[in-house]
């Protein structure tokens, strides 16, 4: 029934919901058939369609996506940072399932001897991590280079955070594609799989890049600031590369 005050603050209400606290007016005792049917249904219906609607936006319109939200258009994206977690959770799960079919099943690709490296495989191991880690700094680049629509460093967050769930998709993507190896007639997905995330990622990234900053700047101007912020990007990731050697080699045993 709808109540004339709110339950949760006491204020006064009118409609569906309390004005003060967002509190629905219409309660209900909560049933064993209402909890089942309803309470946990609807609840798991509805994180479900913001995680799909945000992993959707995300790939698609990542720039456009990211800057609706911080234009307050908020209700149908589920929380980027909650979204990024869960995805490194998936990634985990998919590589530990990877590990234990290479353990049981024959590898149609011919391994390279070039790939045992402990930096390399450090990296690899805690890659996603690191990248969340390089959050902040790879939102500093974009604060410093695309200014001119005058969003907050935070707003910024905000917009390599929503590049970083199509980032991980991708990766999860190739991470799928390392199981190929097991099947003589497709394994060469899993050989090409390195190199077809890295070309899938660059267009990603630009045309995000584009669609949250490329009005305000002339062409050659965004093609210059987005060069640059490239260039920042990779010299970054060499300096994380140089900073674990030295730990591997210094601390790590």
């Amino acid at each position: 029934m709808n109540s004339l005050e709110c339950l949760n603050c006491n204020e006064a209400t009118e409609g569906n919901f309390c004005s003060n606290c967002g509190q629905k007016t219409d309660t209900h005792r909560i049933t064993l058939k209402h909890f089942l049917f309803h309470d946990i249904v609807h609840g798991v219906w509805h994180v479900d369609k913001g995680i799909i609607f945000t992993l959707r936006q995300a790939l698609f319109r990542p720039g456009k996506a990211a800057l609706d939200y911080i234009d307050g258009k908020r209700i149908r994206y589920y929380n980027v940072f909650y979204l990024i977690l869960l995805l490194i959770g998936l990634g985990i799960f998919i590589e530990s399932i990877y590990l234990t079919a290479s353990a049981k099943f024959v590898s149609y690709i011919d391994p390279d001897p070039n790939a045992s490296n402990a930096t390399l495989d450090f990296i690899a191991k805690y890659a996603k991590f690191f990248l969340l880690l390089a959050i902040p700094v790879y939102a500093l680049n974009s604060f410093i280079l695309f200014n001119r629509k005058k969003l907050l460093y935070s707003e910024h967050l905000i917009i390599f955070g929503m590049y970083f769930v199509g980032i991980i998709i991708f990766t999860l993507i190739g991470n799928l594609l390392f199981f190929a190896e097991f099947i003589p007639s497709i394994s060469f997905l899993a050989e090409w799989s390195n190199t077809i995330v890295p070309l899938l990622l660059f267009p990603y990234i630009v045309n995000g890049l584009y669609n949250a900053f490329g009005k305000e700047y002339t062409k050659i101007g965004f093609a210059l600031r987005t060069l640059i912020y490239i260039v920042l990007i990779f010299a970054e990731l060499r300096l994380l590369g140089y900073i674990l050697k030295f730990y591997l080699k210094h601390y790590h045993h």
